[in-house]
């Protein structure tokens, strides 16, 4: 990821969020009763949140990105086990299933016009921001 951050300054320097805390993201974990994927809390505690070249990753500050914020406003959590981490700003969102408390890694998609969860080729948080974010090895869900 820094290597392409070097290359392409112009697709980091959008709007985006201070890194997070460990305490922050506990805090988080608490409040939605989840264990978050490691991956998510590895990337947070690096690069924070908000826009990150093509896409979004939503952060555990008070904000507009805030995870807390725009899940209870989504209401996925309770309806499909669901926590969104990052939208394609037309109503759908990428995110991790819950299963007893734990997210999932792998990450899944929320498609809003059948309103279900849907399978992606992405095994972890990186994996997304590869493809997706960076456009790199394959296309959008």
């Amino acid at each position: 990821m820094e290597e392409t951050k070097d290359k392409n300054p112009l697709w980091f320097g959008l709007e985006n969020e201070p890194i997070g805390t460990d305490r922050e993201i506990i805090k988080i974990e608490r409040l939605f009763s989840v264990t978050l994927p490691e991956e998510y809390k590895l990337f947070i505690k690096r690069y924070g949140g908000g826009y990150f070249a093509f896409t979004n990753i939503f952060s555990v500050k008070d904000s507009e990105w805030n995870i807390v914020q725009i899940n209870n406003e989504i209401k996925l959590i309770k309806s499909h086990n669901f926590i969104a981490i990052s939208e394609n700003e037309v109503g759908d969102f990428y995110g991790f299933k819950v299963n007893n408390g734990v997210c999932n890694p792998k990450v899944k998609f929320y498609n809003h016009e059948l309103d279900q969860i849907e399978e992606t080729e992405y095994q972890n948080l990186y994996e997304y921001l590869l493809k997706v974010g960076l456009k790199q090895l394959g296309s959008i869900s």
